[in-house]
């Protein structure tokens, strides 16, 4: 008998010059990761649905300037600050200095066009403790398509990473006293930052150029494998293990 297959949808191909992701859900290891650590604070930049944050056991700050929750977002955090607002606004706010309160971990899912994960990514370290850790999701495509910056691509389910990949590039080149390296967690894979300095304004100062050199710069041009350097890149079993209890 012969099997049948649905077409594949639209946009969902990877191309062959993009490695494979884990089968472990981003999701996950933010799950994992929050167990092994206990953070006190949770900061998250594009919550939205709220998937992300029904899971979350520690106290948080979530932000997107509309919320439209569809999952139970109330977790056993001691406190949860709901800020709907855009991320710019919010960190222009004194809310984190007015109330003391310093992240150790983060995650930034806002616009997928880099130069708005590049500036939740400045702030967020800004307010940061300097041994907590920022992720940012779909640092990963798994095509060429779907690195565009038009959001109009989402169309018909497909998906969409834009170009937050270009983040990882320029920490990697602008600010080398950092760890930054992609998590290959499925789909779209996960950037971990961290040895933070909230001192540091090496990306503040040359914001203007990192935007005029990398606006127009293709995933194509500045290479796949560059981008996915196995020094750079680590499975969710490999970076979890580091944060296992003895």
């Amino acid at each position: 008998m012969r099997l049948r297959f649905g077409k594949p949808k639209p946009g969902h191909h990877r191309d062959p010059d993009f490695p494979a992701m884990d089968p472990t859900g981003y999701r996950e290891v933010l799950d994992r990761f929050e167990a092994l650590t206990s953070p006190d604070w949770y900061l998250e930049v594009g919550s939205r649905n709220g998937s992300s944050l029904t899971t979350r056991k520690c106290s948080f700050i979530a932000i997107d300037p509309v919320f439209a929750p569809r999952f139970p977002i109330l977790g056993p955090g001691r406190q949860m600050h709901f800020m709907q607002m855009e991320s710019d606004t919010f960190f222009t706010s004194g809310f984190l200095a007015r109330t003391g309160i310093s992240p150790d971990f983060a995650f930034i899912d806002g616009m997928h066009q880099f130069e708005f994960a590049l500036r939740d990514f400045i702030n967020c370290e800004a307010a940061m403790r300097r041994d907590g850790h920022i992720f940012l999701h779909d640092v990963a495509p798994f095509n060429h398509t779907m690195t565009t910056r038009d959001p109009a691509y989402m169309g018909e389910g497909r998906p969409w990473t834009g170009d937050v990949w270009k983040v990882i590039a320029i920490l990697r080149e602008f600010r080398p006293d950092l760890s930054a390296r992609i998590i290959t967690a499925h789909s779209t894979g996960l950037g971990c930052v961290s040895n933070l300095d909230p001192t540091n304004s090496t990306l503040l100062s040359n914001y203007d150029a990192i935007l005029a050199r990398f606006t127009n710069l293709s995933l194509a041009d500045y290479g796949t494998g560059r981008l996915f350097d196995p020094v750079g890149c680590i499975s969710p079993e490999d970076f979890l293990s580091r944060f296992a209890r003895a």
